[in-house]
């Protein structure tokens, strides 16, 4: 009797150790190594951080040329949701310096007034006027059909947001 409940004990071990392995082998190959290699392929951004879990896969990106950043960013979000396989995918970005997000929350409420009154042409006029007032290097706004990408850079420092055009699709900021 005690030889037959450690076989038992022994098969139900090596079974679970064959399916929680087999999902971790899964999610390491067929998920997380794809997706590190689409971000290793990208021009315009690093990656800092990627954790996938069962429901969920959490991508946190430095982004170094936002000029290109956009069109790379839709690129990884399509691509992202063919990998995915339903789970919810958060794409966030690292570049939050201090002092230029305090200029960002300074002029967001008329920043989000222009993207709910769909009066982007107000938006570079804007920057502009941050980029002089705050003698910032660099102040800039791109624009596709879902997203408004700002970036502003101060020395060293940069700060980058992409700031849904929709309410439906609103973005978090993770700092």
């Amino acid at each position: 009797m005690q030889l037959r409940k450690r076989a038992i004990g022994l098969s139900l071990l090596a079974t679970l150790t064959l399916l929680f392995g087999g999902w971790f082998l899964y999610q390491k190959m067929e998920v997380e190594k794809p997706l590190r290699t689409q971000i290793g392929q990208m021009q315009s951004a690093e990656l800092t951080h990627l954790d996938v879990s069962k429901d969920r896969i959490e991508i946190k990106l430095q982004v170094t040329r936002p000029d290109l950043f956009p069109q790379e960013y839709r690129r990884l979000l399509q691509e992202t949701a063919a990998l995915a396989g339903g789970k919810t995918v958060e794409v966030g970005v690292d570049n939050r310096s201090q002092d230029l997000e305090q200029i960002w929350m300074d002029g967001l409420f008329s920043f989000t007034e222009a993207v709910d009154l769909h009066q982007y042409s107000r938006i570079p006029q804007m920057l502009t006027e941050w980029k002089t007032a705050h003698r910032l290097d660099e102040a800039s706004a791109l624009m596709d059909d879902r997203n408004v990408y700002v970036y502003m850079k101060k020395g060293k420092d940069d700060f980058y947001a992409i700031v849904p055009r929709s309410a439906g699709n609103e973005v978090t900021t993770h700092g």
